[in-house]
């Protein structure tokens, strides 16, 4: 799907008309789609699960409309993208294989891997990280949010959120070159 152009006063018009008329979501489920799904993708790595989750993300997303009070849709809706898979995982009793179901695109410079071996070794960095730094790789990666969208999912200042992304893409940075042999970047 193609993303259209929406201001952030356009969704927040558009959440307040969807409250009375369901009907109306739609552009926004048109907008965050693609981000939704990539984010869903990212946490399972399987297409079926990421088609599933993204479908209930949506579904929960129109079904709770009404408990939107305003601010930044994207944290709203991501809010319950999170929530959503966290629920998937604690209801499959798997919380702890999410390790195992992680791929990585730690940074721009990572996306552009077109060894394998180099994806594998970037993929085991990524999944030897704490639950919460894999999750910021998903929100501002996959999801394509703000550190301003990902501090109201995370309950963080974007400031703080902008160094922690920092210093995490240069763990990994100096992590991939001590093991691969590289001078970091």
């Amino acid at each position: 799907m193609q993303h259209t152009p929406l201001t952030q006063s356009d969704e927040v018009r558009i959440m307040l008309l969807a409250q009375h008329d369901r009907l109306l979501f739609a552009p926004i489920y048109e907008h965050y789609f693609d981000r939704v799904y990539a984010y869903c993708l990212r946490r399972t790595n399987s297409v079926q699960e990421a088609e599933d989750l993204c479908s209930l993300v949506f579904s929960r997303a129109l079904g709770g409309v009404n408990s939107y009070r305003g601010g930044v849709v994207a944290a709203w809706l991501f809010q319950i993208a999170h929530n959503t898979v966290i629920k998937h995982y604690r209801a499959r009793r798997i919380v702890a294989a999410l390790e195992d179901v992680e791929e990585v695109e730690a940074a721009s410079d990572f996306e552009q891997v077109d060894d394998f071996e180099q994806w594998q070794m970037l993929s085991q960095l990524v999944a030897t990280l704490p639950d919460d730094q894999r999750e910021l790789l998903a929100l501002m990666l996959d999801a394509e949010l703000s550190s301003q969208e990902v501090g109201e999912i995370v309950g963080k200042s974007a400031g703080a959120v902008r160094v922690q992304f920092h210093r995490l893409l240069k763990q990994l940075r100096e992590r991939y070159a001590q093991i691969s042999g590289e001078q970091p970047a």
